[in-house]
This record gives C-alpha cells, sequence and structure tokens, in this order.
C-alpha cells in the first residue's frame, strides 16, 4: 500500500514539475538558462532552485538537507539535482552544470598611490571612487582619472609606522545631503582616533581640512593590531574594528576583556554620546562583539545586512566571520581559539559560547607565496559578473590569493579560489583591500601602488 502510494505521490510531482517547468520555459526559455536554472530569482545560483520546486509541487515543506537534495543519488548535491530532475521530467534537455569560475580579470582604475588601503565609493556619487593612502591622504578617481589634489590630508596628523597610518573611511548614508564622512587612523602617539569630517560644501572633490568631532581616541599598548575599518550598518550606526593592542598571543587579554575596547568590533551613534541600544550588556558601552585579533577588514552584505569579518590570525589560521544581520554579542575566540584551533591552552580548551569561524584556512598553503593575513572583502552584489551573485570574496595579503564562499544561512558553502581566474597571485604583490562601489562592483587593492576592479573577460 505504502509503495502504490509512494508512486502515485511520486507521478502527481512529476506531472507538476513537468507543468511548472513547460510553463516557466514557455514564457522565458532564454533567460532561465541564461541565469542557469535561478528559478527563485534571488540571483543566486542554489540548489534549493531546483528542490524547493519538486517540494512545492509534492507538498512537502522543511529544509533542504542533504539527503533530500541528493535528487540523483551520486553522493554530491549540486545545483544540477533540483533544476535537472525539472527539466528530465518535463522532457527537455539537462542545463550545463552552472559556471562557478567567470572569465574576469583585473582591470587598473588607479596607479601611482602611496601605499593604497581602502576604496569605496560615496552615496550619491556615482562618478567618483575614494582611495584611502596609508600616509594619511584619501585621494580620488573621478571619471577614470586620479586627481592630483587630495579629498582629505590627514599626514601630519597620523603616525606612519607598520600598521599604523590612515586605516579607514566611511561615509555617512546621508552624505550626499549632509556630506559627514568618517576617519580611523592611529594619532602621532599611535592612539587610535575615530573622527568626523565634511564635505568643503558643494565640492563633491575635497573634504575641509579640520574635524568636526573626535568620536574616540582610544590608547594602543603596541604599533600593530590596530583594526582601522569602519562601516555604517544596516541599522544606521557606525561600526569599528579595534585590534587586541598587538603584540604576540594577546597577553593583555584583551580579546576576551569586556571591559576593554581592544580586540572587538563597536558600534557608535555619531549622533549621541549615549551607546546604541543593543549593544553587548555588561561589556564596556561601544562593544557590539568581542574575541578578535585584528578584524582589519569587515563588510556588510548591502542586500542581507548580514556582517562579515576577516579577522587576522597569529601564526596558524586564518578566519572570516560571518554574523546573521543584528545578531551581535558574539565572542569569536581569540585567544582561546584561533581558527577552529585551541590558542591558549593549545588543547582542551574551553569553548563555551564561543562562535567559531565560517571558514578558516592554514598559513601552510604550498602556495609560491605563503598565506598570512587574510584580507576580508565583499559580498559580490554587482551586475557586471553575475555568476558572483551573492558570493563573498576575500584575500590574503602576503599570497595575493583570492577565495570565496557562499553562505546559506548556517554554513560556508561552494568554497571556491578565484586566484587563478583573476591572475591574483601574479598580479597583486600585497593585497591590502577590497572595495566596493555603488554599483556593488568590487575592487582589489594592492600597497604597492594600484587599485584593480574586477571585471568581466
Amino acid at each position: 500500500m505504502f509503495a502504490a502510494s509512494f508512486r502515485v505521490a511520486w507521478a502527481t510531482v512529476i506531472t507538476c514539475a513537468a507543468a511548472i517547468v513547460v510553463a516557466a520555459i514557455a514564457d522565458a526559455a532564454v533567460a532561465a538558462t541564461q541565469r542557469c536554472g535561478d528559478a527563485d530569482r534571488s540571483g543566486v545560483v542554489s540548489v534549493s532552485d531546483g528542490v524547493l520546486a519538486l517540494q512545492a509541487a509534492a507538498g512537502i515543506a522543511g529544509r533542504c538537507e542533504t539527503a533530500l537534495c541528493d535528487l540523483d543519488g551520486n553522493g554530491v548535491v549540486s545545483v544540477s539535482d533540483g533544476v535537472n530532475v525539472l527539466r528530465l521530467a518535463a522532457g527537455l534537455p539537462t542545463f550545463t552544470a552552472c559556471p562557478l569560475v567567470p572569465a574576469a580579470g583585473l582591470t587598473p582604475v588607479a596607479t601611482g598611490l602611496d601605499e593604497p588601503l581602502f576604496a569605496l565609493g560615496a552615496p550619491g556619487d556615482r562618478g567618483r571612487l575614494y582611495i584611502v593612502e596609508k600616509p594619511g591622504r584619501v585621494r580620488v578617481v573621478e571619471n577614470g582619472v586620479l586627481r592630483d589634489r587630495p579629498f582629505l590630508d590627514l599626514s601630519a596628523l597620523t603616525s606612519k609606522g607598520g600598521e599604523q597610518g590612515l586605516l579607514g573611511l566611511a561615509f555617512h548614508p546621508a552624505y550626499a545631503e549632509n556630506g559627514r564622512l568618517f576617519v580611523d587612523y592611529t594619532d602621532t602617539d599611535g592612539a587610535t582616533v575615530i573622527a568626523e569630517y565634511r564635505r568643503r560644501g558643494d565640492d563633491a572633490t575635497a573634504a575641509a581640512p579640520d574635524a568636526v568631532a573626535v568620536l574616540r581616541r582610544i590608547a594602543q599598548p603596541a604599533a600593530n593590531h590596530n583594526g582601522g575599518m569602519i562601516a555604517f550598518g544596516a541599522d544606521g550606526f557606525l561600526y569599528a574594528g579595534l585590534g587586541d593592542g598587538g603584540g604576540a598571543g594577546d597577553p593583555s587579554k584583551n580579546g576576551q576583556n569586556l571591559l576593554s575596547k581592544l580586540g572587538k568590533i563597536l558600534r557608535l551613534d555619531v549622533d549621541s554620546a549615549a551607546p546604541p541600544p543593543g549593544n553587548l550588556a555588561g561589556a564596556d558601552p561601544d562593544v557590539w562583539d568581542y574575541g578578535l585579533r585584528n578584524p582589519f577588514r569587515f563588510s556588510f552584505d548591502h542586500l542581507t545586512g548580514d556582517l562579515y569579518i576577516g579577522d587576522v590570525g597569529q601564526s596558524g589560521f586564518e578566519e572570516v566571520d560571518v554574523e546573521p544581520r543584528g545578531q551581535g554579542g558574539r565572542n569569536y575566540g581569540w585567544n582561546v581559539t584561533e581558527g577552529f584551533a585551541c590558542f591558549a591552552p593549545p588543547n582542551a580548551c574551553d569553548t563555551t559560547g564561543i562562535t567559531f569561524p565560517a571558514v578558516a584556512y592554514p598559513h601552510s598553503s604550498g602556495s609560491d607565496r605563503d598565506d598570512c593575513s587574510v584580507i576580508g572583502g565583499y559580498v559580490y552584489r554587482g551586475q557586471a559578473l553575475p555568476e558572483l551573485a551573492g558570493r563573498y570574496l576575500y584575500g590574503d595579503f602576503c599570497s595575493g590569493r583570492v577565495r570565496s564562499f557562499v553562505w546559506n544561512g548556517r554554513a560556508a558553502v561552494s568554497q571556491v579560489e578565484l586566484t587563478a581566474a583573476l591572475g591574483s597571485s601574479a598580479t597583486i604583490q600585497a593585497l591590502s583591500s577590497f572595495g566596493e562601489d555603488l554599483d556593488g562592483e568590487l575592487y582589489v587593492v594592492d600597497l604597492t601602488g594600484t587599485v584593480y576592479r574586477i571585471d568581466p573577460r
């Protein structure tokens, strides 16, 4: 009886699935083929595109687990499992597997820069790209040309050694109307300064030279591990990354000290002296997350609001942490853990309450240039390379490698290396950052003086 019911149910599934596919193909055959089966039009090709259609036709609810997704029984879950079963049910040819590595390359957009560390667009200003130079200047690429005059020059205020300098820049979400911008730099005493500046009137190519306000000045016990990234979240608050204060192994235990701002992601209200609601209870009022060694680069996915943190490791592992939108208060482990491994103590450490990374990779990569420091990047939300839609790109300072993954809400899946496609290890000498413009297109910053855009080939 069960077998007969199953055959009837499956026949219903196939019939419904065939009808769904035939209707979809009749409406947009070419578009469906070009999108490689992105049936839900999410912009991200995933196993659920086909599987969820089958589930809907059969009246089955629930998450897409491995056993359910592996429709062809080959032990490997792939996009073709769902999509191709639907097409076969409709008597249509199968899709070729969607390309995970696009035909792409690095196009120079600015050269001759002085230790560039970051690149970004300003809200309401699509014609310009703003580039942070470590010695203390912000430069502007306007209509493809690097302007000689800096947008902002803080070189007299910044310390210059090692990991010090002008490290971060963020434009207020309403920058087009209010002209507010924020910087993160180490001053001549080595302290981290987060300060507000303003655009000079209606001149989009220049900021007023004097700070409007210093939001925070945080003493640093050493010259390294300053963090430096600042960015506005979807909640309108300014997030700032602070390293553990330097020194090998976090000797002052700042990462796990809730009363210290070091080794943290801070969350600031730029319109009030009071801390934003929702910061970590029982901690320094600015603290959002803790247990970080040196979150040099982090970013928000502009579609989901999720936070991606590239946390530079000690001597064993580099890691990327992913935090769902608004779910702060997390302990990312340092210096109890490094990556997925115990650090202090090296064995049998207490990992209670620790959020482990989405991905971690060891320094012993076997590449021609050793991996050494993770450089957090961005989730691609541009239009030029649809194959990358929803994919998080990140890299490594020493090797120039570019890796990627897709976050499915629980885990990093579809981990794909893009190094060979981009030629990054041969082109980039010191990958210091990624950047993003207002159209969601991504940039790669080389500390030796060039900013590249990732373009289709």
